[in-house]
């Protein structure tokens, strides 16, 4: 009896020297063979196919419940056999810090799955030819390939520490995307292969926490870029914060205006912040649809330059509202859109030989926008409507306020507009009345316009009552200003006693209503069309053009048009 004992007892040793032994064993090897396993287990992957990887330092520690991995200096480069469209990429990690390793998942499963990874001062640069000339694989040749991938990839927690991205184009070497010091915090991070193979599928993950200093996405040939600072997101509270966004032009407007054979209008936004909030990431990381509850966009200015000095493009056709939804390939949902204390700044160069151009403003300008949605399934085809209510101050002295009602589902585009213009005086706008069209608005006063329009992509009709008073204008000469010539000096008078009314309502007390009638000019944007409706009403009240009139002269602009 006591040998056998004595036997269980040695066996018990023997085992248990053997289980020391083992993770040894297993470290000595791991710890020689370092370079080979850990590079190979990189570079079998598609993505980083005609790369090699260098490492500094390794250090491997393997027990039973997993390895620790200490890795310094990893160094990802393209070789000089990869083809000239296939994307580069250039990665350096100072360190990485990986537990809980399970050699298990990944000679049995051909999965990787640890229990956290900790990364620092990740530095990647890519260099990629335009998107269309891109070697881009047939999806049967993409699923053979992925044969080399692991089927998932998973992470209890990832913690990611000042990664810095830059892509550039490889035909110049100018930088299209740059993102600068980006921290995350993921838990329970999986990408698999069927997130690989769908194009709206990101990767699964729980909880995410991140902070960017800045973005930067270069476009328009390099031309433009849009801007975003200090952006902050959080699945747990479903928020994420911009606190500084801005579209810059890197050319001034006319040196931009002028860099193109047909009219194309020069563009500027700054100074924004905006506010997310009740996102939907996991519908976004899954299914790449946008579901938010709120957007809040605050202090924007915007800046709007065109240059009729320059040949219009009468082949451009500018996507309607209805069909810009329609055509967007991302499924959105956004309940509510508020914008608020925005600044617009609408400029124009006529082509004429005014001495400056045009300019008039909205200031303290604030939107409400209702469900903005583009989905195709049942839980939301009642919201078929795009709904605006927006108020704003003209030249920092008229209350305007509108309401806009798009249908989204109508093939004509049907949308009613409606609004008022409270007190201003005229001479406010001489600054866009004058070089446009070479008149002087000498005294006037609106006291309230009102205007209730139908419209859709071909005509619009509806009606505008203004009342004014001792409205007065005066023709100006080559120069753009008043001079002594006889014939002019009568030609402003003509215009302003017998061809324009000074009031409304007129000396005997009626009220005149200005008819609306415009044709949409197909190569013209969606906010001159609202002009055109708006000002035929108010063209035809001081002047008291009839509808057929209007009409006649609508079909005259518009076969000029074409």
């Amino acid at each position: 009896m006591k040998k056998i004992i004595i036997a269980l007892l040695g066996l018990i040793v023997v085992i248990v020297l053997v289980l020391r032994g083992v993770p040894l064993l297993i470290n000595s090897y791991l710890n020689n063979n370092a370079d080979r396993i850990v590079s190979g287990m990189i570079t079998r992957t598609s993505g980083f196919g005609n790369h090699e990887v260098t490492f500094g330092n390794i250090k491997l520690d393997y027990n039973y419940f997993g390895t620790y991995l200490e890795i310094a200096d990893i160094k990802i480069e393209p070789t000089e056999e990869i083809p000239t469209d296939q994307v580069k990429v250039n990665l350096h990690l100072k360190e990485a810090k990986i537990t809980g390793f399970r050699w298990a998942s990944f000679l049995l499963d051909n999965s990787i799955k640890i229990d956290s990874a900790s990364l620092e001062n990740l530095e990647v640069l890519t260099l990629t030819p335009p998107i269309d000339s891109l070697n881009l694989e047939k999806s049967e040749n993409k699923k053979k390939k992925l044969n080399k991938d692991y089927d998932i990839i998973g992470a209890k927690c990832i913690s990611l520490k000042n990664f810095n991205l830059e892509n550039r184009d490889s035909r110049n070497d100018s930088t299209r995307l740059d993102i600068n010091n980006l921290s995350v915090t993921a838990h329970d991070f999986a990408l698999s292969k069927e997130d690989i193979l769908n194009p709206a599928s990101l990767f699964d993950v729980a909880l995410v926490h991140g902070e960017i200093d800045d973005i930067n996405l270069h476009f328009d040939d390099f031309r433009q870029v849009a801007s975003l600072k200090n952006l902050v997101f959080d699945t747990k509270d479903k928020t994420m914060h911009i606190e500084n966004f801005n579209l810059l032009n890197k050319l001034d407007k006319y040196a931009y205006t002028t860099s193109f054979e047909k009219r194309k209008g020069w563009i500027q936004l700054k100074n924004g912040k905006l506010e997310v909030k009740g996102m939907d990431f996991d519908s976004y990381l899954r299914e790449g649809i946008f579901e938010i509850d709120s957007l809040i966009a605050s202090n924007i200015e915007l800046e709007s330059f065109t240059n009729k000095r320059v040949p219009e493009n009468f082949e451009k056709r500018p996507a309607m509202v209805h069909e810009i939804f329609e055509n967007v390939n991302t499924s959105i949902h956004i309940k509510n859109t508020q914008l608020k204390n925005a600044h617009i700044l609408i400029e124009e160069r006529p082509d004429n030989a005014a001495p400056r151009s045009g300019t008039i403003f909205f200031s303290d300008l604030n939107a409400s926008i209702g469900s903005i949605s583009n989905h195709k399934n049942d839980e939301h085809q009642e919201e078929n409507n795009l709904k605006i209510n927006a108020e704003a101050m003209l030249m920092g002295k008229g209350k305007v306020n509108i309401e806009i009602n798009y249908i989204l589902d109508d093939s004509l585009g049907n949308f009613n507009i409606r609004g008022s213009l409270g007190r201003i005086n005229l001479q406010e706008i001489n600054t866009m009345v004058e070089p446009e069209a070479k008149v002087r608005i000498k005294s006037g006063v609106i006291n309230r316009l009102d205007f209730n329009i139908f419209a859709n992509d071909l005509e619009g009709e509806g009606e505008v009552i203004v009342r004014y008073d001792n409205l007065e204008i005066e023709l100006l000469n080559d120069d753009f200003v008043k001079d002594k010539n006889l014939l002019r000096r009568i030609g402003s008078f003509i215009a302003s006693k017998m061809i324009i009314k000074s009031q409304n309502p007129r000396k005997n007390g009626d009220l005149q209503k200005g008819t609306v009638y415009a044709k949409r000019i197909q190569h013209k944007s969606d906010f001159n069309y609202w002009w055109q409706l708006i000002f035929s009403g108010i063209k035809s009240t001081v002047t008291g053009e009839d509808r057929e009139a209007m009409i006649k002269s609508a079909n005259e602009t518009s076969a000029a048009s074409k």
